[in-house]
């Protein structure tokens, strides 16, 4: 058989288990003779990396993350600055700058001295650097720009404003630089698979001593809460934010919102005329229009009554066309498809300049004059009387007094006569318009 062949390899194979040889064991019966075993995929190349059979001390003892640790001077008072004093509490220390913010943003933002940072971007902010520090003194704060832009889902330039701004309000003091890693440090934090390039800013977090700040101010924050998780908590931000805050073209080109968006097109709603607008809505309110009319929104009847408005129509004079329209023989529709298109199909038939209730307003207006005109007169025949009179007991004002009683006696039984009149119209009216619908 040649060299190399698969009949030689599958033979050596068997021999050598069958022989013992080192890394098998052999199975034995109860006989002590091996158990036959065939060659067949037994044999394994020497250039195959074997498994382990058991896991290695570093999977079962992973590393902890390689950390920074500060000097011991690190929160002590250098040249440049003063020992960062501890807070009072998380939420007292949100709630201190939030305080700061109201009372101490509009004179700084004016002159000059801080960037623009909305109030709702700050709070956010505010939670999410504290959630990083430590909850007891304030300090040891190693939140990143990458997760703060992460909870408070804005960009990393207004990350960097409210940064500066906490800063300028004195409510934070960075006591270690970020920096790169050394080469033994990358190393050394590869091997605990750790693939950071750099060290994270260290920061105290504490109350004001530079600006003066309202203590009722902060109490009263502290009632109405601002979304602050639970302390020891993992610091996720409870305020509902926005997917996005910057357009899409800010967010591939990384940088903040500048405003408003050119693009977009601000929607202007339509303005119309003040008549047309008061008819409309007492076209709507009037209970003799039919129920389609009254269903019509206030701006499509006031673009409709726009030209009939302005003309001097009133609500009478619609529903004045809308009997001409069923007075003339047509029939009138009790739920049309399109309300407005068949509102204007019926106006149309009418011209303008003359209103339908036109000559029954005059009417009234006549009738009304008159009656003014006749008490005018019969005013100034009393007033006549009454100076021409001698005595209390005298014919002239005895007869003033019965023809004073006799004029009150036929208003009263004219204004009865009127009110039933009215009220026989308007039973009719709605006879009429009840027969419409049906």
């Amino acid at each position: 058989m040649l060299r190399g062949s698969k009949g030689s390899k599958r033979a050596r194979a068997s021999q050598s288990i069958a022989a013992g040889s080192p890394g098998h064991d052999p199975v034995r019966t109860d006989a002590g003779l091996p158990i036959p075993v065939s060659g067949r995929g037994c044999y394994t190349s020497p250039h195959r990396r074997r498994r382990p059979a058991h896991p290695s001390a570093a999977a079962l003892f992973a590393l902890p993350p390689l950390r920074l640790v500060l000097p011991e001077n690190a929160y002590t008072a250098t040249t440049e600055r003063a020992a960062p004093t501890c807070w009072w509490g998380r939420a007292r220390w949100i709630a201190h700058c939030l305080a700061l913010y109201d009372a101490h943003y509009k004179a700084l933002r004016a002159a000059g001295a801080v960037e623009s940072v909305a109030r709702k971007t700050f709070a956010a902010y505010l939670i999410g650097e504290s959630a990083g520090a430590d909850h007891v003194t304030g300090r040891n704060s190693r939140v990143t720009v990458g997760r703060l832009q992460h909870r408070v889902a804005r960009s990393e330039s207004t990350i960097h404003r409210c940064r500066r701004l906490v800063d300028r309000i004195g409510c934070r003091t960075v006591v270690f630089a970020g920096r790169r890693r050394t080469l033994a440090e990358r190393l050394e934090s590869w091997k605990r698979n750790d693939r950071a390039r750099g060290w994270a800013a260290v920061s105290a977090l504490h109350e004001s001593t530079a600006l003066p700040v309202d203590n009722s101010a902060v109490e009263t924050l502290l009632e109405q809460g601002f979304g602050t998780p639970p302390e020891r908590s993992d610091g996720f931000s409870s305020l509902s934010r926005p997917k996005s805050a910057s357009s899409t073209e800010n967010e591939r080109k990384r940088r903040a919102s500048r405003g408003t968006e050119q693009s977009r097109r601000r929607k202007i709603s339509r303005a119309y005329d003040q008549k047309a607008t008061l008819l409309a809505e007492r076209c709507r309110r009037d209970e003799r229009m039919p129920l389609w009319v009254r269903r019509i929104t206030r701006n499509q009847l006031a673009a409709a009554l726009t030209r009939y408005a302005r003309a001097g129509w009133l609500a009478d004079d619609i529903y004045g066309a809308l009997e001409e329209f069923r007075i003339s023989g047509k029939r009138l529709i009790a739920n049309p498809d399109k309300p407005i298109g068949y509102l204007c199909h019926i106006l149309r038939f009418i011209p303008k300049d003359v209103p339908p209730a036109l000559l029954d307003r005059a009417r009234t207006v006549a009738a009304q004059e008159a009656e003014r005109a006749a008490n005018r007169a019969l005013f100034a025949e009393m007033r006549a009387a009454a100076a021409n009179a001698a005595a209390a007991d005298s014919p002239g004002r005895v007869a003033a007094r019965a023809a004073i009683a006799q004029r009150a006696h036929h208003n009263a039984d004219h204004a009865r006569t009127r009110a039933r009149q009215a009220d026989e119209i308007s039973r009719a009216h709605a006879l009429r318009a009840r027969d419409g619908r049906q």
